[in-house]
């Protein structure tokens, strides 16, 4: 009961602040407000001038609407920050409220989440937990071991480099899936706490994903967006995203330095144990299901590596088939070509819908599509529209400074709202800035970097995140938002900073 009335109190705080800060923001008619309000009326789906949209933005049932969509999305952040297993729950909350207070029409709820992401997480976890059945796994979380010699400082390098190297080739979303499965593997060898490590997979598989435009969704909108070549990527991008992994794995062993020197102090204490567990996998395990693993092991690396050249293999199939193929609408029946694959190689058809049911992790599937709905109606009714536009014209016009700023408020706002909506809404003030002359093309970098590096702070703050917390639960292994903290609050700025001075320093010094 107690809980039931904070939440109702909450809701009143955030309702009556919502309101006032819509209220206060009024969109005038120059050209960024211009631009931006336009924006909004073709995402929509209304067909007005820009100086009418701008007339429903600053109107009083929008300012309503906006402070409700806001102050239903801030309830279920701080219902999730406090208690972190109830993030199902109040997703679905805050989605029915939404619904039965008229805030947006459930037609629009429904087309707005992304349904290729949706049927993509459903068959990579799917296919991870076929892998995981043929051992591929296990087997990959000994040689790790073997590899590192159990030193804990190199397993940790091990598991920084795997996480960013498979971000940066496949996406965030199909390297964390694996990752963790690999981690959680670990965990079964070791007998360690994993949480610190699980932190760790997601903020370096977060940082690969700024390497190229294919290793984050908010890359390949920019790319299209602003018709960006993909050597600006490797220009600007790659050099960044390797500084930050190395000022990521330095920080991170200071931060959990007395963690790793007990991981350490079990590795060496339980050696012997540890290395007769790996001596019984190949007497019990590998000799009997030798052919298994390396055929679960073909299958990853060629998974991989479709995945990758996605683009090639659709243009190709375009042109085959006479018909327009697009990239994330193929991508997202990839892993099913796999357990396809399996069923006909390896492993029983009637076997596919038990690992499917167990593999799945589906409250994390239903926690996305409620999310996808929450973040679009900020965009809906305008409320990121309204802080975008306040955030980005509080700046003096010159390039260096907007494009800080553009970083900074694009980094605040992705820390709690989905950061693809986050840079969706900036995107026309930074096309804006970039034709006017005020900026040139590193605006776009900077809220790529705001985007992506902001979705660090938060265990909600990027698909990664939420996916790997996810797959530990399933596991029983829980991580609070203060064991995040902890380690993603100074890692992730001492990120945003370089980020800021990689900007600056390709002003000045270009």
């Amino acid at each position: 009961m107690k809980e039931v009335v904070k939440i109702i109190l909450l809701f009143i705080v955030f309702i009556v602040s919502s309101y006032i800060v819509m209220k206060s923001i009024v969109i005038r008619t120059d050209d960024i407000g211009l631009n931006v309000a336009g924006f909004w009326c073709s995402e929509i789906g209304l067909s007005f001038s820009s100086s009418y949209c701008i007339s429903l933005l600053n109107s009083d049932h929008y300012v309503f609407v906006q402070s409700l969509s806001l102050s239903i999305f801030m309830l279920v952040v701080a219902i999730i920050v406090m208690h972190t297993e109830w993030r199902v729950a109040a997703a679905i909350l805050g989605v029915v409220i939404m619904i039965l207070m008229g805030v947006v029409n459930p037609k629009t709820f429904i087309e707005s989440v992304s349904w290729d992401l949706i049927l993509f997480l459903v068959g990579s976890m799917a296919f991870a937990g076929i892998l995981r059945e043929l051992g591929v796994f296990r087997y990959l979380a000994i040689q790790i071991l073997r590899l590192s010699r159990f030193n804990a400082y190199i397993l940790t390098a091990f598991i920084t480099i795997v996480s960013f190297v498979l971000s940066a080739i496949v996406g965030e979303v199909t390297s964390i899936i694996y990752v963790v499965a690999l981690v959680i593997e670990l965990r079964r060898v070791l007998k360690i706490e994993i949480e610190p490590l699980l932190i760790l997979s997601v903020l370096a598989t977060n940082t690969g994903s700024v390497a190229l435009p294919i290793g984050n969704p908010i890359g390949v909108y920019l790319l299209f967006a602003s018709s960006m070549s993909i050597s600006m990527f490797i220009r600007y991008s790659l050099p960044l995203a390797l500084i930050n992994v190395l000022a990521l794995y330095g920080l991170y062993i200071t931060i959990v330095n007395r963690y790793l020197r007990r991981c350490q102090t079990l590795l060496e204490n339980y050696k012997k144990s540890i290395e007769a567990y790996i001596s019984s996998f190949y007497t019990e395990v590998y000799n009997a299901k030798a052919k298994r693993i390396y055929l679960g092991l073909l299958f990853l690396t060629v998974f991989v590596l479709t995945v990758s050249i996605n683009d090639v293999i659709v243009h190709i199939l375009s042109s085959i088939l006479q018909i327009d193929i697009t990239p994330h609408s193929f991508l997202s029946f990839i892993p099913y070509m796999y357990i396809v694959l399996s069923m006909m190689v390896v492993v029983p058809p009637e076997e596919i819908g038990t690992i499917i049911q167990k593999a799945v992790e589906w409250s994390s599937i239903v926690f996305f599509i409620m999310l996808f709905m929450l973040g679009h109606a900020l965009l809906y009714t305008g409320a990121i529209i309204k802080m975008a536009y306040i955030l980005t014209t509080i700046s003096i016009a010159t390039t260096v400074v907007l494009e800080m700023v553009m970083t900074i408020s694009s980094t605040i706002l992705s820390a709690l709202l989905d950061n693809l909506s986050v840079v969706v809404a900036f995107t026309p003030m930074a096309i804006l800035f970039n034709k006017s002359g005020l900026t040139d093309q590193l605006i776009y970098f900077a809220l790529l970097f705001g985007g992506v590096f902001g979705g660090n702070y938060t265990p909600i703050g990027s698909t990664a995140n939420i996916v790997a917390l996810s797959l530990a639960e399933k596991k029983k292994i829980r991580i609070s938002w203060r064991k995040w903290l902890k380690i993603a609050l100074i890692t992730t700025t001492v990120q945003m900073i370089l980020s800021i001075l990689w900007i600056y320093i390709n002003n000045v010094y270009r």
